[in-house]
């Protein structure tokens, strides 16, 4: 089951992003969720649930995902695409995440 350990090590490190994101920004009640082209934020959201927004979508897609590589019967001569599917979406979710962190610092750091 090598899908589900990528699928739990890539919602560790998620969770492990966010809380080290948490302990830094804990001054800011809002976190910027999402910004226009120049750079101005649209909307914020509280802190917590702004962190926490990625890991649950990740969570929630990576298990949709290992649970239809276990239960589905791969064409045949695809059988080797589960564990590398699982590891894109997993990176993914990573690297959107560290994106998102970095914004909301480049965000908070233009507003000081």
């Amino acid at each position: 089951m090598a899908q589900s350990l990528i699928a739990l090590i890539a919602m560790a490190v998620l969770i492990a992003m966010s809380w080290r994101a948490d302990v830094r920004l804990h001054r800011e009640a809002r976190l910027p969720m999402q910004w226009l082209l120049d750079g101005s934020v649209i909307w914020t959201a509280p802190r917590r649930a702004a962190l926490a927004f990625t890991p649950v979508l990740a969570a929630c897609v990576l298990l949709l995902t290992v649970v239809l590589s276990v239960l589905m019967t791969p064409r045949p001569g695809q059988e080797w695409l589960e564990v590398p599917v699982i590891l894109c979406v997993a990176l993914l979710f990573v690297g959107i995440h560290a994106l998102h962190l970095f914004l909301i610092g480049k965000s908070l750091r233009a507003d000081k």
